[in-house]
């Protein structure tokens, strides 16, 4: 048996898909969709330059800071808006006038009456969801309806509002 000089000894492979559905979810929930990719790519890269990957006592804990910081390094790098020459002319004034308050304000009644109008259970899932900020499943869940009833009672509202919406312009 000879050995080739030109082999280099390779350490201990590293199983990292394993880990990859957990780190996936992991930076679903933290990051956008189409940046999943390349995060779980960079965590990996990391995890592939360790000098000595035995030495990690818990890898599993260990993928997940490493995930931390790759997401921490992503958000340092992002530009932030403060870059842009001129941020006065991408919205409107800042300037409240008696006019503006007056719109503003007749527009939340014009809302507040819709909301007001709207069947007392469409009206309790509208404000469950939409100002309690409580997910449909568990909405759901408290008032002993199906998540397909919770949709089309939001959908109701979302409706009432839209044509109060295009009525009043």
């Amino acid at each position: 048996m000879t050995s080739d000089p030109l082999k280099v000894p390779q350490p201990a492979t590293l199983d990292l898909l394993t880990y990859e559905p957990g780190l996936r979810r992991y930076l679903r929930r933290r990051a956008p969709a189409g940046q999943v990719d390349d995060l779980v790519q960079e965590v990996f890269a990391r995890l592939l330059s360790l000098r000595d990957p035995a030495a990690v006592q818990d890898m599993e804990r260990y993928i997940f800071v490493v995930a931390a910081s790759v997401l921490a390094h992503q958000h340092r790098r992002r530009a932030p808006w403060r870059t842009v020459d001129d941020l006065e002319g991408l919205g409107p004034s800042d300037e409240v006038t008696p006019e503006r308050s007056l719109i503003g304000k007749e527009g939340l009644e014009s809302l507040f009456a819709v909301i007001e109008d709207l069947p007392p259970r469409t009206r309790h899932v509208f404000l469950l969801h939409r100002f309690e900020e409580m997910t449909y499943q568990r909405i759901a869940r408290e008032l002993g309806i199906s998540v397909s009833a919770v949709e089309k009672h939001m959908m109701a509202a979302l409706k009432a509002l839209f044509l109060r919406k295009a009525r009043d312009q």
